[in-house]
């Protein structure tokens, strides 16, 4: 009897035993259904958000009439001369933009790549995380360190866009690691609303950002130039680290675009590119 009692009492732990663990099989597929389905939403809802900012960017470039070719010539200055007291003019092109977001201080475009964007400035890294709607945004918009003079622009003007995935915004700017992609697009376009400017690349740079401390050239500290040795020595450092060499430089005097955007090969890494205004003189 006490032989049954015991086999009853086993039998019974070996049932709670198994439908315990049933249990927890079950719970346990039940949790990774639901992370599987939880990730491939926020996947779909990302894919569509980046979807709609392109989409969003894409309407912007479809008024700005393309105008930059990769030829040796260049055209005329736009931008006719100033009489005293006139206030500039917004070109045309950008009037219904600007009217829209008065935070626009130019355009971008390099030719035969995806960057074709309005160019923001505030006191701030706004656009960093906002559309040009002023939505927040993952990808942001292409937008001046705050830095930077914009009325008028400065000797350096550097302009952040982010390395999106999905190869948009300044994610073609990593191309250019190769030296036959910059022969074939060695230009860039940047207009501001009262003149269209091209500048010539002069310098493809693997950087990052630094620790305060750290006494290495810090490419994004040089905004301006009161003298020849000041600008002479910042193109000798930008040159020094250069992936190749672009067969152009920079002289005092000249206006310079440094184009900035995150990359991968080192902590807190970046991609630059360098360039300078484009002068008929």
């Amino acid at each position: 009897m006490h032989e049954d009692k015991r086999d009853g009492t086993r039998l019974w732990r070996e049932k709670l035993r198994y439908f315990g663990s049933h249990r927890i099989s079950l719970r346990l597929m039940f949790f990774l259904c639901f992370a599987f389905i939880f990730s491939a939403t926020v996947l779909v809802l990302h894919y569509v958000q980046f979807a709609q900012e392109d989409k969003a960017l894409r309407e912007l470039s479809a008024v700005i009439p393309v105008n930059i070719t990769d030829e040796d010539t260049f055209p005329a200055a736009t931008a006719a001369p100033l009489q005293p007291n006139q206030s500039p003019i917004i070109l045309a092109q950008y009037r219904e933009l600007y009217e829209q977001n008065t935070d626009m201080v130019g355009w971008i475009r390099i030719d035969g790549t995806k960057i074709n964007y309005p160019v923001m400035y505030r006191a701030d890294d706004f656009y960093l995380t906002h559309s040009f709607d002023k939505k927040d945004s993952k990808s942001g918009v292409p937008f001046v360190d705050k830095r930077c003079a914009v009325d008028p622009f400065g000797t350096n003007t550097i302009i952040y866009g982010h390395n999106m995935k999905n190869g948009t915004m300044f994610a073609d700017l990593l191309k250019y690691v190769n030296e036959e992609y910059f022969k074939e697009h060695p230009l860039v376009q940047f207009d501001t609303l009262y003149e269209q400017q091209k500048f010539e690349i002069i310098a493809v740079v693997k950087s990052q950002t630094y620790r305060k401390s750290d006494r290495v050239f810090k490419h994004y500290e040089f905004l301006s130039a009161d003298n020849t040795a000041v600008f002479d020595e910042y193109i000798a450092n930008i040159k020094a680290i250069a992936l190749y060499d672009t067969g152009v430089t920079a002289s005092y005097g000249d206006e310079l675009l440094t184009l900035v955007t995150c990359a991968y090969h080192t902590e807190n890494g970046q991609f630059v590119v360098v360039a300078r205004k484009h002068s008929e003189e």
